[in-house]
């Protein structure tokens, strides 16, 4: 799958505003969804996926094996996403058994280099609705990095998605996730500035046909042209979307 979209940022003074006007753009109200983000980094040296149980018996089979596919040419940071109630889950003594929770992996490659366009593209795989998740991963030899939130309001407009996200610092951890998670109100935004990100998506999915790539393209310019004068969509350094992990330093040897 081949993702591409648009990013700009919004003044948390602006927010309630920007949704105002995409549930106009879009004829719906804001799905308002929170998600716990476990990042586990891969070994130096690039491998493929050993097989797990939760490999072998996934009915996302294939996914695993384009993922395996990935991780033998590049060792990189694996998102898992695990989908909480705000009410429900902080400010409670309960621990979270990840293994036994639904949650899906994320995988982003590096993104293109840019050609004089604010479209970002690159590769994506998504694993939905997968138990025993660290599990797998640590089998793999992946280690648990850290921990955040991830706060999104999303609107859809055909194939179109308008997501607003925010980010949130959760306390430190010794080498694991922690074992509750703070009041709701505790939390405080990545982002001293407290803005929100607006990213405008596109999926491909069949990204092996460039002309649907560049189709997809031209439809979210088509977008950003509508909006422009309410959202200013900036080219982002694909750096900054950068999720694999450095080797090690080569030390040549004397003489």
């Amino acid at each position: 799958m081949r993702e591409l979209f648009l990013t700009a940022a919004v003044k948390d003074s602006d927010f309630a505003m920007a949704c105002a006007v995409l549930q106009g753009l879009t004829w719906m109200n804001a799905r308002h969804t929170v998600h716990r983000i476990l990042f586990f980094h891969g070994q130096p040296q690039p491998q493929p996926l050993k097989v797990t149980r939760a490999f072998q018996q996934s009915r996302f089979l294939q996914l695993w094996k384009d993922l395996s596919s990935q991780l033998n040419r590049s060792s990189y940071v694996i998102q898992l996403a695990y989908e909480l109630v705000p009410d429900r889950d902080f400010g409670k003594e309960t621990n979270m058994e990840f293994n036994a929770l639904p949650g899906t992996l994320r995988w982003t490659d590096l993104p293109d280099p840019l050609r004089d366009t604010p479209v970002t593209q690159r590769k994506k795989i998504e694993i939905p609705e997968q138990n025993g998740l660290p599990t797998a991963l640590t089998d793999n030899g992946f280690q648990y990095k850290n921990e955040i939130i991830q706060e999104s309001y999303s609107f859809v407009r055909e194939n179109v998605e308008f997501v607003f996200s925010r980010y949130y610092h959760l306390p430190e951890s010794q080498g694991r996730p922690l074992a509750a998670l703070p009041p709701w109100a505790d939390l405080r935004p990545v982002d001293p500035a407290q803005k929100w990100v607006l990213n405008v998506k596109l999926n491909v999915i069949d990204d092996s046909q460039p002309e649907k790539v560049k189709k997809a393209n031209g439809e979210l310019l088509v977008v950003k042209a509508e909006l422009e004068k309410i959202f200013n969509f900036k080219a982002i350094d694909r750096r900054v979307f950068d999720t694999r992990i450095a080797p090690p330093p080569v030390i040549p040897g004397r003489g």
